[in-house]
């Protein structure tokens, strides 16, 4: 039977499996197939329409046993069987005609096999599912009832962890102050004539570098360095204690006590001549002596230091034209004691100071710096007072418990966002195999991606750096981490970045709602146009950067180097400082000065006028397009168009299913048989079959 012979017109009511379960006398009529048959069919295919009639007509007896379920599927299975046998008897000569020719009196009827599976029902179940998933957790919660566990768990985590990072915080500040004020000391101690105007930060700098110009005051300042060390434990206000050849502290103050010997160690030129009749001979290795230093005594115990005397002593000499460093090591006991506000318990610490006088530079200016490495040390000790050693035991066991409650949270956290993004993943694959089979096509990259939550992952990173510092603050406050600066700082780093990730997250929850949400989506459309203006405008801005670098570098102490550069430009574009940086160029060349206010009137005036209007202007065009959008409606994919053809609302109870398990689903005793699966026949089936 060819097909472009003939016009078939089929009439069927939906199943009751496809939607509506509401029945009335006229939807039995509405379940037969009428099929006109024309002359130029053969017999072989009228006979077939023959034998497929009374088959028709003997199921219509049987309705009255089986009711009119059967009838609908009886009806269905001709249908299907009728067409198919059809266009498996069609030969590609036939096909080829079909395809390519038309006449009045028998017009072209397109027939293909459909590929798709997917009845209206089972489309609107699946489109459902994809609203459900890009549904609020209100929403979620009117549409299934399901708790929002990942809702409160933020909001509670975002309480838990700002508690954690304000107590981590107040502990680190006294530690670091006690870093901070011992190195302070130290120098007060062992630098010469160092005052207290070396330590603030005024700017423009009220004093130069702490250095030396002349090679007295550098034997003055050692000499200086070597009395001071040993007669620290007797002069110095702190607890600080010499560390005694066999490993052991002590803390006597007597002069009888031997401490362990400074250490000086200089680096310098193999061999450096200069002669008077301008010429020089230089090797360029460097060599490094160290050796320690041990002052003599006068019978009565005073000692009398003189490095001259005691370099010659031991056949070494400074000479300062090959001279470049000269390091003076030394190392100290120190105990931490806080007893009137809470603490862990006193501390000892190992201090290991070195003094450098460096001449690397060779210019006549010999900068003095003093560094401190502060280590934790085992020592043992006991509190007199029980109460103060209990309540000290009491608030470590509290802070322990309190850690772990964190990581318990922050981990049930990660481990629901990181379900939800299998989920959405898992759908994402699903729904591109529903594009593929019902519209012949797959999703766009850009539908593809919104099935992954940015904010999920924001969520589980924040989750995780919390996660390792709360157990790195754990080890800090038992004793299991040596309770050094950069141990603190590593930990203050990942609690700090995972409490402003916390707090971002909140937004998430802010952006459900529609005059919350501004700033989100302002940021997230104006994104594609303000990367592309900023790569534009950070080309313009590395040319200032390096030309004000290289030009005014040498007299001007912002330019100095190619980060001070960068921070003085930016600070301008923003308006800071602009008189003290055009009025701290200190040179006597006219053309530099000349080109040091050319150089700034046209960098301010180009990133301020022009390039920091225009990047407004982006934003503020974004602004007022989304405005538009949300009077007149916003433009949907192709994805959420297929959404929105679900109109059932949350609350209308379509949406819920009956499921034993929500939050632990996971688990194997928990899963079943996926309500949503279709299963239309075997439903009707077993409907029928009652």
């Amino acid at each position: 039977m060819n097909p472009a012979n003939y016009t078939s017109v089929i009439r069927r009511s939906p199943s009751p499996a496809f939607g509506s379960n509401q029945q009335d006398e006229d939807d039995k009529e509405e379940g037969r197939v009428e099929i006109v048959v024309n002359e130029g069919d053969s017999d072989s295919d009228k006979q077939f329409l023959t034998v497929s009639s009374n088959r028709q007509r003997h199921n219509k007896e049987r309705s009255s046993t089986y009711g009119s379920f059967t009838s609908e599927l009886n009806n269905m299975a001709n249908i299907e069987t009728v067409v198919e046998h059809s266009i498996n008897n069609m030969s590609e000569d036939m096909r080829h005609n079909t395809e390519n020719t038309e006449t009045e009196d028998s017009p072209n009827i397109n027939m293909r096999r459909q590929t798709s599976y997917y009845t209206p029902d089972m489309e609107d179940k699946f489109r459902r599912k994809l609203k459900f998933l890009f549904m609020d957790p209100c929403s979620k919660w009117r549409a299934k009832r399901r708790w929002p566990w990942k809702l409160c768990l933020q909001v509670l985590k975002i309480f838990l962890i700002t508690a954690q990072v304000l107590i981590f915080a107040s502990q680190r500040s006294g530690t670091v102050d006690y870093f901070e004020r011992n190195r302070l000391a130290l120098k007060h101690i062992f630098l010469k004539d160092w005052e207290a105007s070396y330590e603030t930060m005024p700017y423009p700098p009220a004093v130069g570098e702490y250095a030396i110009y002349t090679k007295q005051n550098f034997y003055d300042h050692v000499n200086h360095i070597i009395a001071q060390y040993y007669e620290i434990p007797s002069i110095a206000i702190g607890t600080f204690y010499w560390e005694k050849p066999d490993g052991n502290s002590s803390s006597s103050n007597t002069s009888t006590t031997l401490p362990k010997e400074m250490v000086m160690c200089k680096k310098y030129y193999t061999r450096v001549n200069i002669y008077e009749n301008k010429t020089f001979i230089i090797d360029p290795d460097v060599k490094e002596v160290c050796f320690e230093i041990k002052p003599e005594r006068t019978p009565n115990g005073t000692l009398v230091p003189d490095i001259i005397k005691y370099l010659d002593k031991i056949n070494h000499t400074i000479i300062f034209d090959r001279f470049l460093s000269v390091e003076m090591k030394m190392l100290f006991r120190s105990y931490h004691l806080d007893l009137l506000t809470q603490h862990s318990g006193p501390a000892c610490f190992k201090t290991e100071l070195v003094v450098k006088f460096d001449n690397g530079q060779r210019d006549g200016q010999m900068v003095v710096d003093l560094t401190t490495t502060i280590t934790e040390s085992e020592c043992t000790g006991k509190i007199i007072s029980e109460d103060i050693e209990a309540e000290e035991m009491l608030l470590r066991r509290n802070m322990t418990a309190y850690d772990s409650f964190v990581m318990i949270i922050v981990i049930l956290s990660a481990f629901l966002c990181l379900r939800s993004v299998y989920r959405a993943q898992k759908m994402r694959k699903a729904t591109n195999n529903f594009f593929l089979k019902r519209f012949g096509k797959k999703l766009s990259c850009s539908d593809q991606l919104e099935f992954l939550n940015l904010w999920y992952v924001l969520i589980i990173v924040n989750d995780i750096l919390t996660l390792v510092g709360s157990s790195f603050k754990i080890m800090l406050e038992n004793k299991r981490f040596s309770s050094i600066s950069e141990n603190y700082d590593l930990c203050s780093i990942l609690l700090g970045v995972g409490s402003l990730m916390a707090w971002t997250g909140v937004l998430r929850y802010l952006g459900f709602f529609a005059k919350y949400n501004i700033l989100i989506i302002t940021l997230k459309t104006a994104f594609p146009n303000v990367l592309r203006f900023m790569v534009c405008a950070l080309i313009l801005y590395l040319g200032f950067m390096f030309c004000g670098w290289v030009i005014l570098g040498p007299y001007h102490i912002k330019f100095r180097h190619l980060s001070t550069s960068s921070e003085c430009l930016f600070s301008l574009v923003n308006g800071d400082d602009m008189f003290v940086t055009f009025s701290a160029t200190q040179t006597t060349n006219n053309m530099i000065w000349y080109f040091s206010r050319v150089y700034l009137y046209t960098f301010i005036s180009l990133f301020i006028y022009i390039v920091l209007s225009l990047f407004i202007a982006v934003i503020m065009d974004t602004y007022e397009t989304l405005k538009h959008y949300a009077a007149n409606g916003f433009p949907k994919s192709e994805l959420f168009e297929f959404i929105d053809q679900c109109n059932d609302l949350p609350s209308s109870g379509r949406f819920s299913e009956k499921k034993g398990c929500t939050l632990f689903s996971c688990l194997p005793c928990c899963n079943g048989r996926d309500p949503d699966k279709p299963d239309e026949k075997t439903r009707l089936l077993n409907h029928v079959s009652l």
